[in-house]
């Protein structure tokens, strides 16, 4: 059974610009891997203070089969990829459950 997920996302803690575009080159592979690239954006800000995050969202609700197994997995393989690049990096995940909300 799939359910309708709504996914969003930030890294914040990168040391700069150029590292927050690696964040996202490494997050695009991440993406593609798990066949969401053509259905999440990401892209790269800088908020109030002048510190460059990264952020990601869904642009409309996914269909996941077997939710409860694939969220554990993919916020694993999203913490480890954030990582590899920047220990520093704080990464967050956020699911919405569109369904629920109407």
């Amino acid at each position: 059974m799939s359910v309708n997920i709504d996914l969003a996302f930030s890294v914040t803690g990168v040391s700069g610009e150029s590292q927050a575009w690696e964040v996202v080159r490494a997050l695009e592979e991440l993406l593609r891997e798990e066949s969401l690239i053509l259905q999440v954006s990401l892209g790269v800000a800088v908020d109030d203070d002048g510190a460059y995050f990264v952020s990601g969202e869904s642009d409309f609700p996914l269909g996941i089969s077997r939710f409860y197994l694939w969220r554990p997995h993919f916020e694993g393989l999203f913490a480890a990829t954030v990582a590899e690049v920047s220990t520093d990096a704080s990464a967050k995940v956020q699911w919405g459950y569109p369904d629920e909300e109407y």
